[in-house]
């Protein structure tokens, strides 16, 4: 997929509605915010929500970064913090310039190549480091170089007496210039606990065991946040008037998830707020949510679904992920006391836009909104984002609507001379976060209904040796999977995600051990042993067993059965279902002509109108079938033909047929 930056439809509400709120200081006086984490699989414009905003909020003290740039993956949080001092230090035109006089002497002494073992030795170091009256905000290369020589012995036992320790260093350094650190060691205040000490203990046990590091990281977490605070106060309060901001990219990543975890403990532990706001995103979901936020989000219109172990506080059920369209709601002038569901985490999920967000994009490229391909490109990629970017790019300037038909063979020309077609590329971005042996497994599982066929390894011949739980947990923890209406709902995958991958099944060789026709025959065979008849016919169709489907179809309009309301709205019902099955149908082809081979002459002439409807509809319902709609005719004809004599369900097919008018 395209790297550059995409164009953002359908956000508004949270780069400008979300962040104003949050970047403001009512009465100019800091509260307590959550860290917001936008959440969305590959390409749902995350990166591009981040841009817009950084673009929006230039002029306040800001930085970024980026986790999966520059081996940043699996830093520890005292180094990122490093990173973003640096950058919220710059000189910003009204806010002048930050100060963090007590996270640069925790970075110099972690960093200093100090003798750890000859303690004489280490403290006339530290005392050389702290003499040299300069403005360690200058010193931006030194600074760098602290984290990457953090030294000494590995001790010999845990830290004792840490939350008081880290108190006094920062009492104590509330003593120092806030722009400069000058002067000698001895000038910290004399007192309970020896500081100089204490400072030679952070270098000690930034290389010791998990427990010690994450000592070292929550201090230079209290630093960071207390140098913050102090820099909203006093002389500067006046003309510091907006919060500073922290935009944190792919920060599902270790590195990424350590530093929100101790920024996240470093509030809970003081219990002060501050003026930071906290923007990250993720494509993978983080199990520190798991007791306030549900995982798996209902799709638009379903009914919500939660965990049975839903966490309750104050009777409030917490939620799924937000929608960009909950934002306004969820965030209208605060009462005396903020929403508690919205604490410490607000996830917002991306991913899903809606037809006039395409109709918008694709006027971007002169693309008129009352033609069919926005609608086009809806249906082929459910609104993801990057998708729709990606091929209102491809396909714009070939668009034609005199011949729809174009637009499959576009989608199928090569990018450059050497590169792959669209398809290809968009099934290569999308499949990069799978591993190589899980792939296979995903190709095969994407014929069934619901991934409720993962947990049959007998009928998909599953290969991970980890078991069907893993690839079921990989789908959901890359949210690729959706949860469809039902009394009990179904996880389905994301339709673009399937609709790649059963073009991979498609192009399996007939002698394949798990080709199309032999994978959708077990599945067939599976849901008719198992009472599945609607599901079954679905496999049918998918076999292109037109008769099979048609024979089933045909039942509710025997002679002993009345056509009411009820049995229509059943039987439409069923008919959606069926007709959704996948095709591996000649895209070149023309949909009449795919009608007509594939529908044919019945026995009568209800089987006869029965199979010409639904073998329209099964095309139809392919974007990549009929783009430019010619079969609405003959849907519409085929509804008003079977609705003729029919009884009072016969009121909703004509009402289906006018959708097709």
């Amino acid at each position: 997929m395209a790297s550059e930056v995409r164009p953002l439809v359908g956000l508004a509400a949270v780069t400008h509605g979300l962040v104003d709120h949050l970047v403001s200081r009512p009465d100019g006086e800091s509260r307590p915010l959550p860290v917001v984490v936008a959440l969305g699989a590959r390409g749902t414009g995350k990166t591009a929500l981040l841009d817009t905003v950084a673009a929006r909020c230039a002029d306040i003290p800001h930085a970024r970064l980026d986790f999966e740039r520059h081996d940043r993956a699996g830093s520890r949080p005292r180094e990122l913090l490093g990173q973003l001092a640096f950058d919220l230090s710059r000189q910003w035109k009204q806010f002048g310039r930050l100060a963090f006089p007590r996270l640069w002497l925790c970075m110099l002494v972690l960093g200093a190549p100090v003798e750890l073992q000859d303690r004489r030795a280490a403290l006339r170091k530290l005392h050389a480091l702290v003499a040299k009256n300069q403005p360690l905000e200058q010193n931006r290369e030194a600074i760098v170089d602290v984290v990457r020589l953090a030294g000494g012995i590995a001790p010999a036992g845990g830290l004792q007496g840490w939350p008081e320790a880290t108190d006094l260093l920062l009492r104590g350094l509330s003593w120092y210039d806030r722009r400069r650190l000058v002067g000698k060691m001895r000038a910290l205040p004399a007192g309970a606990g020896n500081h100089e000490d204490f400072l030679l203990e952070i270098a000690k046990r930034a290389q010791g065991d998990d427990e010690d590091r994450e000592a070292v990281d929550a201090t230079f977490c209290d630093a960071f946040l207390a140098d913050l605070r102090r820099a909203y106060t006093g002389l500067n309060r006046s003309r510091r008037t907006l919060n500073s901001l922290v935009l944190l990219d792919n920060a599902h990543t270790e590195g990424g998830r350590l530093l929100l975890s101790a920024l996240t403990e470093a509030r809970r532990r003081s219990g002060e707020a501050d003026p930071l706001v906290v923007l990250a995103t993720s494509r993978e979901w983080n199990p520190e949510w798991n007791e306030s936020w549900s995982l798996l989000t209902p799709h638009r219109g379903a009914p919500e679904h939660r965990r049975p172990t839903t966490h309750r506080t104050s009777g409030l059920s917490w939620p799924a992920p937000r929608q960009p369209a909950d934002v306004d709601g969820d965030w209208r002038p605060e009462p005396s006391r903020p929403d508690p569901r919205w604490h410490p985490w607000y996830l917002l999920e991306l991913g899903t836009l809606s037809k006039d967000d395409v109709v918008a994009l694709a006027a971007g490229r002169e693309i008129h909104p009352a033609s069919r391909l926005p609608g086009f490109l809806h249906r082929l990629t459910d609104g993801h984002p990057g998708a729709v970017t990606d091929v209102v790019a491809a396909v714009a300037h070939r668009y034609d609507p005199r011949r729809p038909g174009a637009l499959r063979t576009a989608l199928r020309t090569r990018l450059d001379d050497a590169g792959p077609d669209l398809l290809t590329a968009m099934r290569d971005y999308l499949l990069q976060d799978f591993t190589t042996a899980s792939r296979p497994d995903l190709v095969t599982a994407s014929a069934a209904l619901d991934v409720e066929m993962l947990f049959h390894k007998e009928i998909l011949d599953l290969r991970n040796p980890a078991g069907e739980g893993v690839l079921f947990k990989e789908l959901g923890d890359h949210l690729w999977l959706r949860a469809e209406p039902a009394v009990s709902p179904q996880y389905v995958l994301h339709p673009l995600l399937r609709r790649i991958l059963l073009q991979e099944l498609a192009s399996r060789a007939d002698d394949h051990p798990l080709s199309w026709t032999r994978v959708h025959t077990r599945c067939r065979d599976f849901y008719e042993k198992n009472g599945r008849v609607v599901a079954a016919r679905y496999h049918d169709l998918a076999l292109e067993n037109v008769a099979a489907a048609v024979a089933h179809l045909r039942e509710p309009f025997g002679e002993a059965r009345e056509f009411d309301l009820p049995t229509a709205e059943t039987w439409l019902a069923e008919l959606d279902v069926i007709t959704a099955a996948p095709n591996r149908l000649a895209k070149a082809a023309e949909p009449y002509d795919q009608v007509q081979r594939h529908a044919g002459e019945g026995d009568d002439d209800l089987g006869t109108q029965l199979a010409w409807l639904v073998v329209a509809l099964w095309i139809a319902r392919d974007p990549l079938g009929d783009p430019g709609g010619t079969l609405d005719s003959t849907i519409e004809g085929g509804f008003h033909q079977l609705a003729q004599g029919r009884g009072r369900g016969s009121i909703l097919l004509h009402e289906r047929a006018e959708r097709y008018r």
